[in-house]
C-alpha cells in the first residue's frame, strides 16, 4: 500500500507537507517521501559520518539573518580562499539548506530539515562574482582542496560560461579520476530555453553526475523548459579538437523547485537545476552513509559505482527516449545479428537515465556484489555477467559507468588568473560498450541489445525481455577515443523488474481513479472554506 501511495503522490497533486519544496497549489510536498529518501530514514540513515562540500560562487552580501533560518542548527562550517572576501551568499545558503538544513524551532519541521542533515558539511566559496569573471586559478585551487582532503561528496550549483570552460572541465575531470572516493554532482544549468548543448555543470566536464530539473507545473513529471539539455560538444584535451553535438550531458533529473528564503527576504518557491543537484547530492550522501554503517567495502563508495546505481534505479518519464531502436545487420566478431535494440546516445538528452528514485537506489545498493560491481577490462577484451530471466515478465535496466582518463600535468594562467593553456598529453579516454546476449536452445548466443555511444562515459540499456533464458551482460573495451591505456576500471549495475500482470494494472488504475476522486472532493470542500 505504501508503494501505491507513492505512485499516487507522483501522479496526482495530493496535498502533503514536506521538505524544502512547495507545490503550485501552495501545499507542501514531502520531498523525502517523494524522492524515496525516507527509505534510508527507516533504517536510521540521515547522512552520518559523511563529509560533504557545497562549492559555490559568491553572490551579493546581506546583513540579514533570515537567509540562515533553515541552517540555524545545521552541522556546517565555512571556507573561503584567502584571495576572496569572507562572506557567504544567499544562493549558497539556499542550496546548502536542501542538504543540511536543520532548525528545530521553525514552525514546519519538514520544511526546515535537510534531506541528509546529519552529514558533516562545508559551505565553501570558491570564487567571487565581480565585474570581471572570477579567477580560474582560485576556483581550480578550491576544487583541488576538496578533491584531496577526504571529502565524500562535492555538490555545485553554478556555471561558467567562458570559452575556457573545456580546459577547466579537463582539470576537474583529472581531480575526479585521481579521487574516485569523491562523488562529484553538479547542476546542468538553466539555459534550456537557449536551445541544445548548453549544459555547463559547472564546467563542461564528464567525470560528474550532471543533474537536470523537473518542472513543478507538471508535479515533477516532466523536465523544466529552462533546464539545460544535450547533446553537448566533445572536447579532446590532447589535441584540443571539438566534436559537435555528441555528448549526452545530462545524467539524471530531480525536482527543481524548493521552498526557501528569496532575495527579497520573503519565503517562497525558487526554481532551477541549482536545487535539483543538492537533492541528488543528498541521496548520494545517504548511500555513502549507509555503506559505512553496514561495513560495506570501499568499492561500494566509488564514485563510478554510486553513479551507476543512481542512474540505473532512476524512473523513466513518459517522454524518455535514448534513441534505442531495432536495427538489422549488427556485426560482432564477424557475425551479423538482426533485430538488435541499439542506441548510440546512451541517455535521454533531457533527463539522462530518468527521474531520481532513492528508494529503488537503496534496493539496488543492497545487492552490491550481486548485481553491481567495480570491474576491470583489458583493451579488446570483454567481461561477462550472467543472469536468468523469464521473458515477457521482466524489464531490464543496466548501466555502465567509467572515468574519462583526464590527466592534467600543468596549467598556465594569464595575468588575470584565467586559464591560458593546459598540458594534458597523458590523458586518455577508453571506449567501452555494453551488450546484452541470450543463449538460444542450440547453445549459441544471440545479440539482443547494445549501448554503443562513442563519446560518452556512460552506457545504458532499458528494455522488456521478450524471451526466457540465460542472459549475459557484456562490457567490451572496444578501442580508444584518444590516448592509450591497456585496462579500464568500470562500474556496472543492473536490475530486473517484474512487469505487472494486466489484472494488477487494472487494480492500480482503479485505485488511482478513486484517489483522484477523493482528492477532488477534499479540494472542493477546502475551496469553500
Amino acid at each position: 500500500m505504501k508503494k501505491f501511495f507513492r505512485i499516487c503522490l507522483f501522479l496526482l497533486p495530493i496535498a502533503a507537507r514536506g521538505v524544502v519544496c512547495q507545490m503550485p497549489d501552495s501545499s507542501f510536498l514531502d520531498m523525502a517521501d517523494f524522492t524515496g529518501a525516507k527509505a534510508f530514514y527507516e533504517r536510521g540513515i540521515y547522512g552520518q559520518n559523511v563529509n560533504v562540500a557545497n562549492l559555490e560562487l559568491n553572490v551579493p552580501d546581506t546583513d540579514s539573518d533570515i537567509y540562515t533560518i533553515f541552517l540555524k542548527d545545521a552541522n556546517y562550517s565555512t571556507y573561503w580562499p584567502k584571495e576572496t572576501s569572507e562572506r557567504v551568499g544567499i544562493h549558497q545558503n539556499q542550496t546548502l539548506s536542501v542538504m543540511a538544513g536543520y532548525n528545530p524551532s521553525f514552525d514546519n519541521q519538514e520544511v526546515s530539515t535537510g534531506l541528509a542533515h546529519k552529514a558533516n558539511y562545508t559551505a565553501a566559496q570558491v570564487g567571487e562574482n565581480t565585474i570581471l569573471l572570477s579567477q580560474d586559478k582560485i576556483i581550480i585551487s578550491s576544487y583541488e582542496t576538496f578533491f584531496s582532503n577526504g571529502t565524500d561528496v562535492i555538490s555545485s550549483s553554478w556555471k561558467d560560461s567562458s570559452q575556457k570552460g573545456y580546459m577547466a572541465g579537463a582539470i576537474l575531470d583529472s581531480f575526479a579520476r585521481k579521487s574516485p572516493s569523491t562523488v562529484f554532482i553538479a547542476a546542468a544549468s538553466n539555459d534550456g530555453l537557449d536551445g541544445v548543448g548548453n549544459v555547463s555543470s559547472p564546467y563542461k566536464n564528464m567525470n560528474v553526475i550532471s543533474v537536470g530539473a523537473l518542472d513543478e507545473s507538471t508535479y515533477f513529471k516532466t523536465i523544466a523548459p529552462s533546464s539545460s539539455y544535450g547533446p553537448n560538444d566533445f572536447y579532446n584535451p590532447v589535441s584540443g579538437e571539438i566534436t559537435k553535438s555528441v555528448v549526452s550531458a545530462v545524467d539524471i533529473a530531480a525536482p527543481g523547485t524548493v521552498y526557501t528564503v528569496k532575495s527579497d527576504e520573503t519565503f517562497g518557491n525558487q526554481s532551477g537545476t541549482s536545487f535539483a543537484a543538492p537533492i541528488v547530492s543528498s541521496v548520494a550522501t545517504l548511500m555513502i552513509s549507509y555503506s559505512k554503517s553496514q561495513g560495506m567495502s570501499a568499492d561500494s563508495r566509488d564514485a563510478r559505482l554510486i553513479k551507476a546505481i543512481l542512474l540505473n534505479s532512476a524512473s523513466k518519464p513518459q517522454s524518455w527516449d535514448n534513441g534505442s531502436k531495432k536495427v538489422n545487420s549488427v556485426s560482432v566478431n564477424g557475425v551479423s545479428y538482426d533485430g538488435v535494440l541499439s542506441t548510440s546516445e546512451a541517455l535521454d538528452f533531457h533527463s539522462g537515465a530518468g527521474i531520481l528514485n532513492a528508494e529503488q537506489a537503496l534496493a539496488e545498493y543492497d545487492n552490491f556484489g550481486k548485481t553491481s560491481f567495480i570491474g576491470e577490462v583489458g583493451k579488446g577484451n570483454s567481461a561477462f555477467y550472467y543472469f536468468d530471466a523469464t521473458g515477457g515478465e521482466a524489464t531490464l535496466s543496466a548501466t555502465l559507468c567509467w572515468f574519462v582518463g583526464s590527466s592534467v600535468e600543468s596549467v598556465e594562467y594569464d595575468g588575470d588568473g584565467m586559464i591560458s593553456s593546459i598540458n594534458a598529453q597523458d590523458s586518455y579516454f577508453a571506449n567501452l560498450d555494453l551488450r546484452l546476449w541470450l543463449s538460444n536452445s542450440d547453445g549459441e548466443s544471440e545479440l539482443v541489445a547494445q549501448s554503443v555511444s562513442d563519446y560518452n562515459n556512460v552506457e545504458h540499456l532499458f528494455l522488456t525481455l521478450e524471451d526466457s533464458g540465460r542472459y549475459a551482460l557484456e562490457v567490451y573495451f572496444d578501442d580508444m577515443v584518444y590516448g592509450d591505456v591497456q585496462t579500464e576500471t568500470f562500474a556496472l549495475a543492473w536490475n530486473l523488474a517484474q512487469v505487472p500482470e494486466p489484472a494488477q494494472v487494472s487494480i492500480w488504475l482503479s485505485l488511482l481513479a478513486a484517489s483522484f476522486a477523493i482528492f477532488v472532493r477534499a479540494r472542493n470542500r477546502s475551496d469553500k472554506v
